[in-house]
């Protein structure tokens, strides 16, 4: 859940939500990140103050508390409306694994420094 309690600090591996322009929030969970709609589209709630179920991969608007699943935008519960809009989603990456930026066949550096 995104709330922590006062006097508790957010663990690395708690849900965050940011608002990233007025129109899309940024959720990372779990090492995913998911942009997303920032309003719910029921009525208008502000996500950024949505809770995140980390392990379902989803998100439930503070207003009417109706919910949405994350990596489709799917409406998994409460109030009938349209789906989320989802506009990315990146997978998450295991404990130690290289990002892969900079090295390998692909990366800039084995393309003969051509951008």
């Amino acid at each position: 859940m995104t709330a922590v309690p006062a006097g508790r600090r957010r663990g690395a591996d708690e849900p965050v939500v940011r608002q990233v322009t007025e129109e899309l929030v940024l959720v990372e969970v779990g090492g995913r990140k998911v942009l997303a709609a920032a309003v719910c589209p029921h009525r208008g709630g502000r996500l950024k103050y949505g809770r995140v179920d980390g392990d379902r991969l989803r998100i439930t608007c503070p207003l009417h508390h109706t919910t949405f699943d994350l990596t489709s935008g799917e409406r998994t519960s409460g109030a009938a409306c349209a789906a989320l809009r989802v506009v990315d989603v990146l997978p998450g990456r295991e404990a130690g694994q290289d990002s892969g930026h900079g090295s390998g066949p692909d990366s800039e550096h084995d393309a003969g420094g051509a951008l």
